[in-house]
């Protein structure tokens, strides 16, 4: 769990805009890993892909919402649904406090409930953990995925 500050983007770079409409992001276009338990307050800004358009989620005031990930939509077969959302740029600070709830380092993810293949499966993962650290922190969390000594190589593997 942690406290997230989004910050306001005055001068954007084209990594910063979106793919789909050009619209300036705080947070980038991603789906999460398993689920995430998510409290925004008052704060708007976030916006989730249906049907190939982003919607304005209202914000859960006191309340919570839940993103659920690619791994648990594998998991079951894609009977829950996966969501890819990011958040806007506002022009103003915004806050969040997600919970990211994952499977322990060693659940095995190579499989489906019903004994399908998964695509961590098909790359040759077993393991939550070693996708987690070669798949899905390199492409939503780039900034902590490059702190030195953080992160065994693969060299050392």
């Amino acid at each position: 769990m942690g406290l997230r500050k989004y910050p306001v983007r005055t001068n954007s770079s084209d990594d910063m805009k979106s793919p789909t409409d050009g619209k300036i992001l705080t947070e980038l276009e991603h789906i999460d890993g398993t689920f995430t338990i998510l409290s925004t307050f008052s704060n708007a800004g976030l916006q989730a892909l249906y049907k190939d358009k982003f919607l304005d989620v209202p914000p859960s005031e006191n309340g919570f919402l839940v993103n659920i990930g690619s791994s648990l939509s594998e998991i079951t077969d894609n009977r829950i649904k996966a969501v890819r959302h990011r958040v806007i740029n506002l022009g103003k600070p915004r806050y969040s406090i997600p919970f990211f709830f994952n499977p322990s380092f060693d659940a095995d993810i190579s499989r489906s409930i019903s004994g399908h293949v998964t695509t961590a499966g098909k790359a040759g993962y077993s393991t939550f953990g070693g996708w987690m650290v070669d798949h899905f922190l390199p492409s939503v969390e780039l900034g902590l995925y490059t702190v030195p000594g953080l992160w065994p190589s693969k060299e050392t593997d």
